[in-house]
């Protein structure tokens, strides 16, 4: 074996896999996420969104693992599901450069249907609808002294494009006779998106039309019937939860190891015979054959099987 050879036989590698070291270490987590986890909720399915999420994103790779597996965590309080891989629009995990620290973080942005989902979990909401209304439709909206009205009649062959886009308007009936009514214009709704972590990618992209309902509805929560923790994400939606003090013991983990098995000089099958040369230095001329004799092996006292004779 080469001097090269030798010098790396035997030694130990680390495997470049940031997924993986994520995955472990959310598994290590997930007892503490289960935690704090709704009844309603399914352990097994939230996990494996939360895998998907990370494997399926793979820029979540270089950002903090505190912030990704506490974004996980806050999914699970708020009994809501990573959306980003199945459409769903609840919850997005995604990731973003931090400026004050330098560093890529992982951010958790309520979806619409999620934002839904925490106003119906209070269990004092009876309906609620949010509508986008596009040019072509039939929409008119005004205020007087009895409150405020409109109408509306989709027009159901009008293209639904963000350009088209004109206004975003929610009602929601509650359990008490309550009604509240939101209104935004398209012009207002950019104007948020400007202000947003993500305002050129993520979903203001991918679902404009899903974040400019929600936009609305988040507009109108501070009249509709949340409990204070859900009120607490909506406040600090877009931003990077922290649960490094629940979460301190997973960031441990060790990366997953390679042992690198160094190669074995080749030997002679058992039982095979190797053949020795003997050759004229001078003439080069082979002088003999020779076979090794098998040596013979003698077995002590100890050494014969029980039960056999000697």
């Amino acid at each position: 074996m080469g001097k090269i050879a030798q010098a790396a036989s035997g030694r130990t590698l680390q495997k470049a896999n940031p997924q993986g070291d994520l995955q472990r270490m959310l598994t290590h987590a997930w007892p503490r996420i289960q935690a704090v986890m709704p009844k309603h909720m399914s352990s097994e399915r939230l996990f494996q969104l939360a895998l998907s999420t990370i494997n399926q994103t793979p820029k979540l790779a270089e950002c903090s693992s505190a912030t990704i597996l506490s974004c996980v965590m806050k999914c699970s309080a708020l009994g809501l599901e990573p959306s980003a891989v199945d459409g769903l629009g609840r919850a997005y995990i995604l990731p973003f450069y931090n400026n004050k620290s330098r560093q890529m973080e992982a951010t958790l942005i309520i979806g619409y249907k999620g934002l839904i989902d925490l106003v119906r979990n209070s269990g004092q909401l009876k309906s609620i609808h949010a509508q986008a209304v596009y040019e072509g439709d039939s929409f008119d909206y005004w205020e007087d002294e009895s409150g405020q009205h409109f109408k509306f009649r989709p027009n159901r062959s009008v293209e639904h494009k963000p350009e088209n886009l004109t206004d975003v308007y929610m009602t929601a009936t509650l359990q008490d006779g309550g009604f509240v009514f939101e209104h935004m214009t398209k012009a207002e709704v950019d104007a948020i998106r400007k202000r947003s972590k993500s305002p050129n990618n993520g979903p203001w992209v991918t679902d404009y039309e899903a974040m400019a309902l929600k936009t609305v509805i988040r507009r109108a929560s501070r009249y509709l019937p949340m409990s204070t923790e859900a009120k607490s994400a909506v406040a600090s939606d877009e931003q990077t939860p922290d649960y490094t003090s629940v979460l301190q013991p997973t960031f441990t983990v060790e990366p997953e190891v390679v042992q690198e098995v160094p190669q074995a000089e080749p030997q002679p099958e058992y039982g095979a015979q190797a053949a020795s040369v003997a050759v004229d230095t001078e003439t080069g001329e082979i002088v003999a054959d020779t076979v090794p004799e098998t040596p013979e092996v003698v077995l002590e006292d100890e050494d014969i099987p029980f039960g056999e004779d000697a």
